[in-house]
């Protein structure tokens, strides 16, 4: 009886440690590739939000013990017209990235969400135009900015990350 158990147990054993080790090295070949491809997608995400940039210097922020904890990459432009903040939190249904544009006198140039994993239809008002355009010239008051009912968490998220995203400026600007 032990007989029946044993082959069948090794099979599988057997398939699992193929598929695993195949998996493995996909990853290993395709991890570059989407690397590579997230970063192209930022630098012109950059350049879409600050088209007058000539280009784009990352700035140190493990330099500011204060630095909020959603800010996750922040880049001076190269001619000195502004910055960019990649941010990220948690929304309704998982993280939310934002990426802003702010100009030298702290008002925001633009604002996008670079991704989110937020609810179909409810919580994607976090990047239409509808909820987006409002923050537009918008100082870190931001005057007239307010949650959208049905997406109450997805739009307090994403107006928490701006926030932050102001004191990471503060901090930076001195």
């Amino acid at each position: 009886m032990k007989q029946t158990y044993v082959m069948p147990l090794i099979v599988l054993t057997v398939i699992c440690l193929v598929v695993s080790a195949a998996l493995a090295v996909m990853d290993s070949l395709t991890a570059p590739i989407i690397l590579a491809a997230n970063a192209q997608r930022a630098a012109e995400a950059m350049t879409a939000k600050i088209p007058h940039a000539t280009g784009f210097e990352a700035v140190d922020i493990e330099s500011f013990d204060e630095m909020p904890r959603s800010i996750r990459e922040v880049y001076n432009t190269t001619n000195n017209v502004g910055y960019i903040f990649i941010a990220s939190a948690n929304g309704f249904s998982g993280a939310i990235t934002v990426i802003c544009a702010i100009d030298n006198d702290g008002k925001i140039i633009a604002t996008s969400t670079l991704s989110h994993t937020e609810t179909i239809g409810i919580g994607t008002i976090i990047e239409q135009e509808s909820f987006l355009g409002p923050f537009s010239n918008q100082d870190y008051n931001l005057h007239g900015i307010d949650t959208v009912t049905g997406a109450t968490i997805s739009t307090k998220a994403y107006i928490g990350i701006v926030k932050e995203i102001f004191e990471a400026f503060h901090l930076i600007i001195g």
